[in-house]
C-alpha cells in the first residue's frame, strides 16, 4: 500500500515541466502533416472541352501557395472574363483560391458563401483534397516540359489543305493542343487562308478526330503509348495530328 502511495505521489500533476509558451503547442503537428515540394492534379478533359488542374507548394511541412483553374483545351488559356460567358464560374474560382491561400486548411473553406458553379466547387474539393493527399505522402511532381506555346506546320499541303498545331504547356502540363487545316488554295466557297470546317468541307469524320486525339494527348500529357483503336476514321487526320504535336514538343524538353 505505501507503495502504490508514492507512486501516485510521483504521478502528481503538480510535478508537471513547465511549458513553454513561446512555442504553439500545435507545431509539430503541422510541419509534420505535409512534405515540402511541389505538387499537381488534373482532371481529365470533359464533354465541354475544359478540364481542372491545381498545383500546391509546400515549404516549411506548410502551404506556401495554392492556385486552381479551370482550362480550355483549344487554346490553353485559364477561363476568365474574355474567353468564358459564365462569370459566376469564374467569381466561385477566384474566391475559392483565395479563401483556401488564406485559410490553408479546405475544411475551413466555406463553399456555401460562393453561390453557383456547383460543378466548379465539387471539383475544387476533390482536387484539393487529393493534393493534400499527395503532399501528405510526399508524392512531388517534377515538370514533363518548358513552359510555353510550341507551334509546328505540315511540309506541304495535303488536298488544298495545309495542317499546323499549337500547343500550350503551363506547369510542365500540356494544357491546350489548337490543330487547324488551313486552305492554299481557292475553291468553291473557299477562299486562301480559310480555317477547314463543317461549313466549308463535306466530310465530316476529321471534325470528330480532332477533339478525341486533342483529349488523348492532353489527358495522356504527351503523344506517348496512345490508345487510339477507338478513334476510327480520318486516319490521316489523327497521324498527322499527333506528328505535328510530337514536332511542336521536340523543343519543349
Amino acid at each position: 500500500s505505501m507503495l502504490i502511495v508514492v507512486l501516485l505521489a510521483g504521478c502528481s500533476s503538480d510535478d508537471k515541466a513547465p511549458v513553454d509558451e513561446s512555442t504553439p503547442a500545435n507545431t509539430e503537428t503541422v510541419s509534420g502533416e505535409l512534405v515540402d515540394g511541389t505538387y499537381l492534379v488534373k482532371t481529365e478533359v470533359s464533354d465541354h472541352g475544359n478540364f481542372s488542374m491545381a498545383t500546391l507548394e509546400v515549404k516549411d511541412g506548410q502551404v506556401a501557395d495554392f492556385h486552381y483553374n479551370e482550362y480550355l483545351v483549344d487554346s490553353g488559356e485559364a477561363k476568365n472574363e474574355s474567353n468564358y460567358p459564365y462569370a459566376d464560374g469564374i467569381a466561385v474560382i477566384a474566391d475559392l483560391n483565395s479563401q483556401f491561400n488564406e485559410k490553408k486548411d479546405l475544411d475551413a473553406v466555406d463553399f456555401d458563401a460562393v453561390s453557383g458553379a456547383t460543378h466548379t466547387k465539387g471539383t475544387f474539393k476533390e482536387i484539393t483534397g487529393e493534393l493534400l493527399d499527395k503532399a501528405a505522402k510526399g508524392e512531388t511532381y517534377e515538370p514533363v516540359y518548358t513552359d510555353g506555346v510550341y507551334e509546328a506546320k505540315a511540309a506541304e499541303a495535303s488536298h488544298g489543305w495545309l495542317a499546323q498545331v499549337s500547343v500550350r504547356v503551363q506547369d510542365g502540363q500540356i494544357v491546350g493542343v489548337n490543330y487547324q487545316e488551313l486552305a492554299t488554295e481557292a475553291s468553291d466557297g473557299v477562299e486562301v487562308g480559310d480555317t477547314k470546317s463543317p461549313d466549308n468541307y463535306g466530310y465530316e469524320a476529321p471534325f470528330e478526330v480532332i477533339p478525341a486525339v486533342q483529349k488523348l494527348i492532353i489527358d495522356n500529357n504527351g503523344t506517348e503509348n496512345l490508345d487510339v483503336d477507338a478513334i476510327t476514321g480520318a486516319t490521316s487526320t489523327r497521324d498527322g495530328m499527333i506528328e505535328l504535336v510530337n514536332e511542336a514538343l521536340s523543343s519543349a524538353k
